[in-house]
């Protein structure tokens, strides 16, 4: 496969660098909340009725984040991608869930 995702972590890691951002370990507790704060203004705009590219700007800031603590952490990404969805396809149906999913 690819190296998609880390192309895109490392292009992250690029911008936040040149920016200014930290990628210090001491700030890894503050990475996790800034990706719940974008998921959660993710949920807000469709609540809210905006527009679907509205809410997909939200996600793409939490996915810009997530790339960011990867990096911060330097973890492979294509990897740990790769090794999940092999996971996740050996699961069941609706992986064994009576409500939500």
């Amino acid at each position: 496969m690819s190296n998609c995702l880390n192309e895109h972590v490392a292009a992250v890691r690029a911008l936040t660098d040149a920016k200014g951002f930290s990628s210090n370990e001491e700030r890894i507790w503050e990475m996790l909340a800034l990706i719940h704060t974008e998921i959660s203004e993710a949920t807000n705009a469709y609540k809210k009725g905006e527009s679907a590219e509205s809410v997909g700007e939200e996600l793409i800031d939490a996915v810009i984040r997530i790339f960011h603590l990867l990096s911060a952490l330097d973890l492979d990404a294509d990897a740990l991608f790769e090794a999940k969805m092999a996971h996740n396809w050996e699961r069941p149906y609706k992986y064994n869930t009576v409500r939500g999913g």
